[in-house]
């Protein structure tokens, strides 16, 4: 997960978009040998998405963060309302939703009772995902996991398989926490004073708390003790941490002058010290500690085995092993930080990485450029190119002319925060994929009055502006949505709704949109009419015949 202290936080609302997603769907599947498919799933094909497809499920939704990880195969949707929405893989109850069964379709997690009494009217603003557990943190700093706990990576007492229902982070009660971040098993969070606290396996000193948590239990057997009550960081001492980003075993973190630490697993130089040693306390990177102030960091993000950074230009660097084979690969990792010539030039914006994958996007062109010896299609590189991988950054040619906020990567799979409003944008696939309701308007059965049907933007089916409930005169210059994917609110209706979800928590104050009449609840929202399928161009050059979504 990448943080950027130029963002600075107001009071105003932030950014949101629609969610895309590239790679494998098989969540039970990905990175393993042997086939999981549970009974009845034998002849279910989880096609991988090769080029990035716009999540029809949430198309409604007003997202700002899309949330995976290095080690992940689920991930985490916030909305603009503070909800939190769930899918993937759930063997250890990562999910939240009180079972282990894997969902492909975002759920919200409040669905299940027991995690919603947890959260409550709780309005959820941050999140971070290890390989089988959830963490999330509201925007009073109140924090939340799910999951697996046997190395005590939720913070919670008892160190069990399966924490399937959300439940509050007591030990972390009084801190006002504003930052998140998992590692495979671990977890890392940052208060409003900038200090780090951590829990979870210590193995390598992942925690930084000075300590690999190893004993001897027996005769010839040396194991590590699980770290569930959080922990202060140790080393950073006057320091305010503003970023914090975890690799599988490994954590690096940013202060507000720009400078990067970083510490636990040494292999392939991740930490970018010049030496494979493993570190149990944070150490400075010198890369980033100079007197020039432009080389210091803006920006910070981990892949499962590297780490990564934007200095104060923008400009792109890299250390660890983050390829198979050749220069930077496990037989000649950067052992320190490295400015990556291929992208000289360019200046970014957001940077992720995965287990394999790497992406940047720029900071003032409509371009994403990716780059990872991936085998899930998790680059996105689209049906019609002849790679799926590779060595070298490449642009995302189905992504070119898209604006991206946010990118997030995964195992297998990479999740895209694109802004709206954009007719590349609505030109994309959506998954799932829908059966074809026709031309015809599905209330009248009717084709004529072409010019007067809409496309609802969630399931594709036509209707008449006059046929649509409720009636619409003109155009809409936004989504619309059908009577069927959104009904309409009636008056005793909204006002119910109004009456059950009374003041918010964290706010009492009346907003401009709490105080809305009945009426103006009641009434349709403006949505627009997706732009009708327009030739796109493949990378030969060739019209691409958009298909049917």
């Amino acid at each position: 997960m990448a943080t950027d202290t130029a963002a600075d936080s107001t009071d105003s609302d932030p950014e949101w978009g629609r969610v895309l997603m590239c790679g494998s769907i098989d969540w039970n599947n990905i990175n393993r040998k042997a086939n999981q498919k549970k009974p009845g799933e034998e002849g279910v094909e989880r096609p991988q998405l090769l080029s990035p497809h716009i999540m029809r499920d949430v198309i409604d939704l007003k997202v700002t963060a899309v949330v995976t990880g290095p080690t992940s195969c689920h991930s985490v949707l916030l909305t603009l309302d503070g909800d939190a929405y769930v899918f993937g893989r759930n063997e250890k109850g990562q999910l939240g939703l009180g079972d282990i069964e894997t969902r492909n379709s975002p759920v919200k997690i409040t669905s299940c009772g027991d995690s919603g009494k947890a959260l409550g009217k709780s309005k959820i603003v941050r999140a971070a995902v290890g390989r089988n557990h959830t963490i999330l943190v509201s925007e009073s700093g109140a924090v939340f996991s799910c999951g697996d706990n046997r190395l005590g990576q939720l913070g919670l007492n008892n160190l069990v398989e399966h924490h399937t229902k959300v439940e509050r982070v007591s030990a972390l009660a009084k801190e006002n926490i504003k930052e998140v971040a998992c590692g495979a098993d671990f977890t890392i969070v940052a208060n409003d004073k900038g200090q780090l606290f951590a829990f979870g396996s210590q193995e390598y000193g992942q925690l930084g708390n000075g300590s690999d948590g190893q004993y001897i239990k027996s005769a010839g057997q040396l194991v590590t003790a699980p770290q569930q009550y959080p922990l202060p960081v140790k080393g950073l001492s006057g320091k305010h941490i503003v970023s914090v980003a975890c690799g599988a075993n490994h954590t690096i973190a940013l202060d507000k002058d720009g400078c990067v630490y970083s510490w636990g697993f040494g292999g392939y130089g991740r930490l970018g010290h010049g030496e494979q040693k493993d570190m149990h306390v944070p150490h400075l990177v010198a890369q980033f500690a100079s007197s020039n102030e432009l080389t210091h960091a803006s920006t910070i993000a981990c892949g499962s085995t590297c780490s990564m950074a934007l200095d104060r230009q923008r400009q792109f660097w890299l250390w660890g092993k983050w390829k198979n084979t050749g220069d930077g690969s496990s037989g000649q990792p950067w052992m320190i930080p490295k400015y990556f010539y291929d992208l000289n030039g360019w200046r970014f914006r957001a940077i992720s990485g995965g287990n394999a994958s790497l992406f940047c996007v720029a900071e003032k062109e409509q371009i994403t450029i990716a780059w990872g010896q991936v085998q899930n299609a998790e680059l996105g590189f689209g049906e019609d190119s002849p790679y799926k991988s590779a060595t070298k950054p490449q642009k995302v040619e189905p992504l070119e002319g898209v604006e991206i906020l946010s990118v997030s990567c995964g195992m297998g799979h990479t999740l895209f925060l694109a802004k709206p409003g954009n007719d590349k944008l609505a030109d994309l696939p959506k998954f799932p994929e829908i059966e074809d309701k026709g031309d015809a308007c599905v209330k009248c059965g009717k084709e004529d009055d072409d010019d007067k049907i809409l496309l609802c933007d969630k399931c594709d089916a036509p209707q008449h502006m006059y046929c649509a409930n409720p009636k619409l005169e003109n155009v809409p210059e936004d989504d619309w949505f059908c009577d069927s994917c959104h009904p309409p609110v009636t008056s005793q209706q909204a006002l119910s709704e109004e009456v059950e979800e009374g003041p918010s928590e964290t706010n009492n104050s009346t907003s401009a949109e709490d105080a809305a009449t009945v009426e103006e609840l009641s009434k349709p929202k403006k949505r627009g009419r997706p732009p009708k399928p327009v030739a796109g161009a493949n990378l030969a050059g060739a019209p691409a015949k958009k298909k049917k979504k």
